[in-house]
């Protein structure tokens, strides 16, 4: 019987092969570790955003109760819309592929929440409005009828539910798509 010599050849290229897998196990972890932790920061960026968005409808309800019968202008309104805004590009900066898919999910469901609460406050603003056909400005004057007050109020009500409904599911992580459409 022959004993096979092991030589320097076949000690360095296994001692290559051993450092290669270890090298790419490494940085398999560190992708994981990485994946899991946008990910986790994304999650923790749409709580912010809607408890931000809760805050900014609670003013306009606060502004719209207060202005009744009195000077209200579209100015005073202006600045939750411009902040609901903000909110909303900051969620588009959201890289949507590097997140897993129940996060894409609850990403999509809440970006496309926070855009119809927008366009829903917009279109109560616009109920407030004594003329659509001018151009708005921020000093325009809004009818602060009572009715109209109340049918505004009504409008946020509704805005600030569907917020808080995917706030909650957000902090419960409960699937917003579940929550919402199920």
């Amino acid at each position: 019987m022959s004993k096979k010599e092991i030589t320097w050849s076949q000690v360095v290229t296994w001692l290559l092969t051993i450092i290669a897998v270890v090298i790419s196990a490494s940085s398999g972890i560190y992708q994981w570790n990485q994946s899991k932790r946008y990910s986790q920061n994304t999650h923790q960026i749409l709580f912010n955003s809607a408890k931000l968005a809760e805050y900014d409808i609670n003013l306009l309800i606060k502004k719209a109760n207060e202005a009744e019968n009195n000077h209200l202008e579209y100015g005073q309104l202006k600045f939750q819309i411009d902040s609901l805004n903000q909110n909303l590009e900051t969620i588009k900066s959201v890289n949507v592929t590097s997140l897993p898919k129940d996060d894409t999910m609850n990403y999509q469901v809440y970006r496309q929440d926070l855009n119809g609460v927008i366009y829903l406050i917009n279109s109560y603003i616009d109920g407030l409005r004594e003329d659509l056909n001018k151009n708005l400005t921020e000093w325009e004057l809004l009818n602060t009828s009572k009715k109209r007050i109340e049918h505004f109020v009504d409008g946020m009500v509704t805005a600030q539910n569907v917020i808080r409904r995917d706030k909650t599911s957000l902090k419960s992580e409960i699937n917003l798509y579940d929550a919402n459409y199920k």
